[in-house]
This record gives structure tokens, sequence and C-alpha cells, in this order.
């Protein structure tokens, strides 16, 4: 499944309406060069995005419409499967106008932190939350990076500055829920499920997620139907999620359902042979 950072899924929203009423603009306007590479992208066709991208950045345009397309180009390169190039266009990008821009380290940053590299994500989270000390998104970004270190409380200290500064993120509360949940205080961590839920504004990913860990949570705290409710929906959602097949197995072996047990525990092992652990439970409870 591809993620888009949220800035370009916002794009993706509006291109149908830009190519639908045209532009009067001139040949050189860097909105033209960005409709035709989102389209591109909304059509899977990467290199034809690259294409429009390119054709931009040889313009003669302002320093902040040339990082846009260098950062368009950047996600474009990535989801290519070229990430050297993706990261070489963003950090031109970060060059241009990090100071000024505050989508140059996040975009960066959230790229970093797909790929994994956890201390680099970091560092231009924290760059940016020193130059936009009210944005909310880099502390954000600090505490997503830091739970991935397994550094939970300083985690959970920059959630809560994200959550200080919009109290009406529900992305924040699901961050500072995650983080709990994974440094096992799951009853933190459904208070903060339950906020997020409730502030509303998440996308499908996030949801899925906040579903799957609502219900680990419950799951610890031998809230077995609870659990099974929001695996559910994770599993509606996302019906490949090994380890939310694996919960759900184990939250019916706790309420007796063995047949469902049994169900999930062979979809998880499907979808990862090398589970001996699983391989183990269906092993007992197929000889029950």
């Amino acid at each position: 499944m591809i993620v888009l950072p949220r800035w370009f899924a916002r794009r993706i929203l509006v291109v149908g309406l830009l190519a639908a009423v045209g532009s009067t603009a001139s040949a050189s306007d860097a909105r033209i060069y960005l409709t035709k590479g989102a389209i591109a992208i909304s059509k899977l066709d990467f290199e034809q995005a690259i294409e429009a991208y390119s054709k931009g950045i040889a313009q003669q345009l302002s320093v902040k419409d040339r990082a846009e397309l260098l950062m368009a180009r950047g996600l474009a390169f990535d989801l290519a499967k070229k990430p050297d190039r993706a990261e070489a266009d963003y950090t031109t990008a970060v060059g241009l106008v990090g100071e000024s821009s505050p989508a140059a380290y996040e975009t960066r940053g959230h790229f970093y932190f797909i790929h994994d590299r956890w201390d680099l994500a970091l560092a231009d989270y924290t760059a940016g939350a020193k130059l936009f000390p009210n944005d909310g998104d880099f502390p954000n970004g600090q505490g997503l990076a830091l739970s991935n270190q397994g550094k939970f409380d300083e985690a959970i200290s920059k959630f809560d500055e994200a959550v200080r500064l919009d109290p009406k993120s529900g992305t924040f509360y699901l961050g500072r829920a995650e983080a709990y949940n994974r440094s096992n205080r799951p009853q933190r961590a459904l208070e903060d499920y339950g906020k997020a839920l409730a502030q509303g504004g998440l996308v499908q990913r996030e949801i899925t997620r906040l579903r799957a860990g609502r219900g680990h949570a419950q799951l610890r705290l031998k809230n077995y139907d609870a659990a099974i409710a929001d695996f559910n929906i994770a599993l509606e959602r996302a019906p490949r999620f090994v380890n939310v097949l694996k919960w759900r197995a184990f939250s019916y072996e706790r309420v007796g359902d063995t047949g469902n047990a049994i169900r999930d525990y062979e979809s998880a092992l499907k979808l990862k042979p090398s589970d001996d652990i699983v391989a183990k439970r269906l092993q007992e409870l197929r000889g029950k």
C-alpha cells in the first residue's frame, strides 16, 4: 500500500478540480507541473510524475516554487523506489527554504521516518521544532521517532507538547496512545485512543492503527470481547495484518472460541509460515 504524506494526499484530492477547470497561468507556472505530477501519481505512473516535476524545476521559478517541486519529485522518486534520488531532492529543498517553510523539514523527516532512519528523522523534526515552535507536527514527529527508538518517556513528553499546541488533533493523541501501549501502560493508552477517536480527522491507516492498538490494550487488560471488537474493525481494513490476526486468535482462545482461534492462527501462519509459536498453538488447539 502506498502511504502518501498528508500534504500530498490533500493535493491528490484537488487535482481533479484543477484539471477540470483548466488553468490560465503561463507555461512557467509551478502549479501546472505540480498538478500534472499529482495526476500521474494518482495513476501510479511515477516516471511520468518525475518527468513533469523535472520540467517544472528546469523553468525560471521562484525559490519557493522550486522547493515545492523538488519535494514533490522527491516523493515520486521514493515511490519509484529510488530513495537516494528522493533524499537528494529533499535535502536540496531544505537548503532552499528550510528556515522559512515547515514543509521542508517535515517532508524530509517523514522520508527518514518511513525508511526507519530514526536518528535522522529525529534530527529533522528537532530542527523544525526549533524553527517553528508553534507547529505541533514537529514534536509529534519527535515523539514518533523516539518511540521507535524505545525512548517512551521522552516520546510521551513530546506528544504532550504536540497536544498542548493542538488539542484537537486526533493524530497527536494516537501517537501518545501508542507510546503508552508500547511501554505497557494499557489503561493510559486506552484513554488516549478514546480521545483520538473522539477528535476525528484520522486517515484510514491511522484508524487501522488505532483499532489494532486499542484492541491490544484491551487484550492486555483481559477485556477479550472488547479486544475482539476492535480487532474485527482493524482486520476489515487490513485483512493481512498478521499481528492482529494472532492477537485476535489469542483473544478467541481466552473466551473459549476454539474454532475462530484456529481460523485466525491458520490465516496468520499462511502469511508468516516461519512463525513457530503460531504453529505450536495450532497444533495444541487441533489436539483438543
